[in-house]
């Protein structure tokens, strides 16, 4: 797993890629801690995620619920992975009302 800072027209955006699992919760976590800590508004690229299960949704889904108490927000830029969408559906958090958004079909 990695989170990589990139510039899209003068703003940033965080690509994750690889596997998002178990295994490296810990190490994303602690990317999007540093991310939120540096953004009002996050918005993540997925379209890398290679591998994806309920503690990389569960993080998603603290992640925009720590920037919506800030008064931000988290976004997708590009598509989903669709290892990401089938874990998104497979466990409901692609209806839930904090991430639907995130995982719909819209770009």
């Amino acid at each position: 797993m990695e989170l990589t800072r990139l510039e899209q027209g003068g703003k940033p955006v965080y690509a994750v890629t690889g596997k998002c699992t178990v295994e490296h919760a810990a190490a994303l976590r602690q990317a999007l801690l540093e991310a939120v800590s540096a953004n009002t508004v996050l918005s993540l690229d997925v379209s890398g995620v290679e591998e994806a299960d309920i503690t990389f949704l569960q993080l998603l889904l603290a992640t925009a619920l720590t920037l919506e108490q800030n008064g931000g927000s988290l976004r997708r830029h590009g598509p989903v992975s669709p290892a990401a969408l089938a874990a998104a559906r497979v466990s409901g958090f692609a209806r839930t009302p904090k991430l639907a958004n995130f995982f719909s079909d819209e770009d």
